[in-house]
């Protein structure tokens, strides 16, 4: 399996195609090129590039974004791109100068992807972005059915900065993804958008009572319930706290000093188990043990 990353700075791009067996040198096996690791940095006269096995050299009079699209281009071109990680990161853009360059460089990633005969099969996908067009520019043209993680950050090294995903929720390959990791963001999209994960850690900044209902009623009655594992959703206010805890039900006695609720679901083997903490709440299943007292499903 291959690892496809690419991350793009205003001046700086670092292209690696490697197996992950985890060599970074690149050689050629019956005309497939197997591993490969480029760094392209802008400079006064040009661009500077080194990596593999190249000795570091100066191409004058280009841009860094032109030299690493080329690049990047005839890797996707002369690949069968079935990957096990596909991992791109975007970054605030600092030079005013290089601005510019840099949005013809996404657009134009766009349309490389967007125009292959096949769409990329990746199992891992990986997006560090500023916003989410920069996860658009990839994902819709990544096969739906291969996606099973999906990873998101916030690059602006903003603590709990919100990322729009309204747009990326809506794609078939989020709704195929099975887990769902999240760093340094606070995502705004509704919860009923999470509930197909088998495992997430979310932020999601204020919530109201009704996600949560939503929430765990959405998992509650998932067909795939057995394959449900947990969801840890993180959040720094919640509307009418107070209401919402009457809403779940009656709570369940438990050893620990938690809030717990227990949920039938549509698998009678299984139930839900609901945790409150002072700012998370987490969903994770348990097994149905004999004279166990259940809420009813809705």
């Amino acid at each position: 399996m291959y690892e496809l990353s690419l991350d793009a700075y205003d001046d700086f791009i670092k292209l690696q195609w490697y197996h992950l067996h985890g060599r970074y040198q690149p050689f050629f096996f019956n005309g497939i090129l197997e591993d490969y690791s480029m760094n392209y940095a802008q400079e006064k006269l040009g661009v500077v590039v080194d990596g593999g096995r190249s000795v570091e050299k100066m191409l004058k009079s280009v841009k860094v974004h032109t030299v690493g699209f080329n690049d990047l281009e005839i890797l996707l071109n002369s690949s069968l791109l079935k990957l096990k990680n596909l991992r791109t990161s975007f970054y605030t853009v600092e030079k005013k100068e290089c601005r510019l360059d840099y949005l013809l460089f996404k657009e134009k990633l766009k349309n490389l992807f967007a125009t292959r005969k096949q769409k990329v099969e990746a199992e891992n996908l990986c997006f560090k972005v500023t916003d989410q067009s920069e996860i658009l520019l990839i994902l819709p043209h990544v096969d739906p059915s291969s996606v099973e993680d999906i990873y998101i950050e916030d690059s602006r090294e903003i603590r709990d900065s919100e990322l729009d995903i309204g747009e990326v929720v809506q794609t078939a390959q989020w709704k195929n993804a099975r887990t769902l990791t999240l760093e340094n963001c606070v995502l705004s999209a509704p919860l009923k958008h999470f509930t197909h994960f088998d495992e997430a850690y979310i932020n999601v900044g204020s919530i109201s009572m009704g996600d949560v209902i939503d929430m765990k009623n959405g998992i509650c009655q998932r067909n795939n319930f057995e394959k449900f594992k947990r969801i840890h959703l993180y959040y720094v206010y919640v509307s009418d706290e107070e209401e919402l805890i009457r809403l779940l039900g009656e709570q369940t006695s438990d050893w620990s000093y938690t809030q717990v609720w227990l949920y039938e679901t549509v698998d009678p083997r299984t139930a839900l188990r609901l945790e409150k903490f002072e700012n998370r709440i987490t969903f994770q299943t348990r097994y149905v043990c004999p004279n166990m007292t259940l809420i009813p499903l809705e």
